[in-house]
């Protein structure tokens, strides 16, 4: 008998698990043993498992899609949580860490993954216009509302985008300019280790920073401010948003097909959309064509464009061009090709040289003289990004 009850209490506990939300469409890294229950900072983000180089293969994962069309999030799962809110992200890291940077595409505050609160919805969006051919890594983020206590999912899908617009010239070169403010870092809060962010339980987080494109279309909302500052992933910086919704708010969302009968939420606005990095840190294998956004690795050697890994990843609010004095430095010495060296105190900061080359302010110390990829400008001075953005002509 006392085996029984230990057995009984197994399977309940067993089911509770097996009915969170988990990401259904576009298909999520992970597969069949993908872990669906909240995240810790240990598994930040996708809910990654074992190692990274394994966890994100895309192999059998086909989700291609084509710019400005209407694409389904859906899910599996049965433990709504009364819903909650959700962001959208994209990121051309495609093996994603606790430093990647993501660009938000949509927020919805309130009314997910379940706009009535009592089963799973399906939500239309699209990948906004700008956004080259290329591949991806597509996050779905959710702050549960009825969970008892401060929670946060996360799972990730590789996506094909095809269509929008490419370069006339494929040797034209693009500048690199800053982010855009439309498309904010990604939100992350309940994760310790992460950042000091918190969510009040029974509510409907509403984003600091959500963007321009936010959608609510749930129907029982309770809006809550998050406690909190620089709600993002370890080491990057807020775009600035302020306190609450900032962006464009439908609330009246869409036409998508859902489970219990209610619209799907509206698409994301068209704009200029950007990702953190180029290519996974492991392969450096270049970008592809089309629009292209990147931070550059502090204290690298590697090409230019990689992964994220300082605490300047997703840093958003860039000096004047053209500064000639080397950030926080004392009496630095000039390196190779006209660099700086010496001590720096401006953690992050790049230093661009005539267009063609650059260095970081990486642990206190200005890095070697690196160069930019053939087809790539900065602007000359330091700023705390270089965002790389293709002059993009329609076919």
């Amino acid at each position: 008998m006392f085996f029984k009850t230990i057995t009984g209490t197994f399977i309940l506990a067993s089911a509770a698990v097996n009915g969170h939300m988990i990401m259904a469409n576009p298909k999520p890294f992970g597969g069949p043993d993908l872990d669906n229950s909240p995240l810790t900072s240990s598994n930040y983000p996708c809910k990654l498992k074992g190692d990274p180089a394994t966890f994100y293969k895309t192999d059998g994962l086909d989700n291609t899609m084509a710019v400005g069309e209407s694409q389904t999030l859906s899910f599996k799962g049965s433990a709504v949580h009364g819903g909650g809110s959700c962001q959208l992200a994209i990121t051309q890291d495609m093996q994603p860490s606790a430093t990647t940077s993501w660009q938000v595409i949509e927020s919805i505050e309130g009314g997910c993954p379940s706009k009535s609160g009592q089963g799973a919805d399906t939500y239309d969006w699209k990948i906004p216009d700008g956004v080259g051919p290329g591949n991806y890594v597509f996050a779905w983020t959710w702050i549960s509302k009825l969970a008892g206590q401060p929670e946060y999912y996360m799972n990730c899908a590789p996506i094909t985008v095809t269509g929008g617009k490419k370069r006339s010239n494929a040797n034209e070169t693009y500048d690199l300019i800053s982010r855009d403010n439309s498309f904010p870092e990604l939100f992350v809060a309940n994760l310790a280790d992460i950042n000091s962010c918190k969510t009040e339980p029974g509510t409907d987080p509403e984003y600091p920073d959500p963007g321009s494109n936010v959608v609510r279309p749930g129907t029982s909302n309770k809006f809550a401010k998050v406690q909190g500052d620089n709600c993002v992933p370890k080491g990057a910086k807020s775009s600035g948003g302020s306190s609450g919704s900032s962006g464009n708010v439908d609330t009246n969302a869409g036409s998508g097909s859902s489970d219990n009968g209610n619209s799907g939420s509206a698409p994301a606005s068209d704009g200029g959309s950007a990702s953190s990095a180029a290519a996974s840190s492991s392969t450096g294998a270049p970008t592809p064509s089309g629009f292209v956004t990147s931070v550059i690795q502090a204290g690298s050697s590697a090409p230019a464009f990689q992964a994220p890994s300082s605490a300047a990843a997703a840093s958003s609010a860039p000096s004047p061009a053209g500064s000639s004095s080397p950030a926080g430095s004392g009496s630095p010495g000039a390196g190779s090709a006209g660099g700086l060296t010496g001590s720096c105190t401006s953690e992050g900061m790049f230093n661009c040289i005539g267009g063609t080359s650059y260095q970081q302010c990486a642990s206190g110390s200005w890095s070697v003289v690196m160069q930019m990829p053939a087809t790539t400008k900065c602007a000359p001075g330091q700023t705390m990004t270089l965002w790389g953005r293709d002059e993009m002509k329609s076919e």
